[in-house]
């Protein structure tokens, strides 16, 4: 699970600055497809089958609305609440990211809902089964989940050159990342999802890999799960050089919690060596991890 976009532990990666330059496509015109030769399986293992490309488009999953904005924003007919890009501000909202207002989205006439493949999150996704709106379920937790999910959403919307040309740029931005960095020494980084209790990012994750390409080492990286629960005495014990902290409320500043008991005594508190981050951007698995991956490596290595 990637935690803001649908958690409520803090519904921090689930439903956690503007959409990549030049992701937004929306005027030129959907690849066309024979009738009934659009069909992919999605993460439960579903096949999803179109009898023309998706034009009218839902999704759940904020990272994933994204990724359909970055093909074709054109299509989105609806948001949730946590889909808070100025892109999408023009479109109705119809609720959270688990159970939306089913009413509302079917007046709406989607031809494709995006919704949860976990199975403690189907419910929507079946409701919407039940009156016949097809639905792609989805899961992503890395960076080639996102080159993946892309692929996969451009043949729905029959947008398939579109969608290698987004993976083709979302790679070669990540590499001029990693190069910009190559040959520093790597920085030791906790990345706070969450702190009360402390929720960190473990191996593999794309924040992980974010972290691994801004020149960073993630100290919980040897972590038994994907988002562990961690103590701070463990992070005290592994004295972090620089913290960077996910925010949950738009705007929201300070994070007073990190002159608290144990905090206070790290070196990247003592010397300020710590960046608070949106989390509607570090948190959502898709097209602007670019960004995230930017920001990171200047916090971590200064202009570069």
């Amino acid at each position: 699970m990637y935690i803001a976009e649908r958690s409520p532990l803090p519904l921090v990666l689930l439903a956690s600055g503007v959409l990549a330059a030049g992701v937004l496509q929306s005027c030129a015109p959907a690849e066309s497809a024979e009738p009934g030769a659009i069909s992919v399986t999605d993460d439960a293992g579903r096949t999803v089958s179109l009898l023309t490309p998706a034009r009218r488009v839902f999704s759940l999953i904020p990272s994933l609305t994204e990724s359909v904005a970055a093909l074709d924003a054109g299509v989105l007919i609806a948001r949730t609440r946590f889909d808070r890009t100025p892109e999408l501000a023009h479109l109705p909202s119809i609720g959270g990211t688990i159970q939306p207002n089913l009413e509302a989205l079917t007046r709406l006439e989607p031809d494709l809902v995006i919704t949860w493949a976990d199975a403690n999150q189907r419910s929507f996704g079946d409701r919407v089964d039940a009156v016949g709106i097809p639905v792609y379920r989805a899961e992503v937790e890395t960076i080639d989940g996102v080159r993946s999910h892309l692929r996969q959403l451009g043949t729905l919307l029959g947008r398939a050159a579109q969608a290698d040309a987004v993976v083709d740029s979302l790679d070669r931005a990540l590499a001029r990342v990693a190069a910009s960095v190559r040959g520093r020494a790597p920085v030791a980084v906790y990345y706070s999802v969450w702190h009360d209790p402390p929720q960190t990012t473990g191996p593999g994750t794309f924040i992980d890999e974010i972290i691994g390409h801004a020149g960073g080492r993630n100290i919980f990286a040897d972590a038994k799960r994907s988002w562990p629960r961690v103590s701070v005495e463990a992070i005290v014990r592994r004295n972090p050089e620089a913290l960077v902290i996910a925010r949950h409320a738009p705007g929201a500043e300070s994070v007073p919690w990190i002159e608290g008991p144990g905090w206070r005594d790290l070196e990247a508190v003592r010397t300020g060596r710590y960046l608070v981050v949106e989390g509607d951007l570090f948190n959502r698995p898709g097209p602007r991890v670019v960004e995230a991956a930017r920001r990171m490596a200047r916090f971590l290595h200064g202009p570069g």
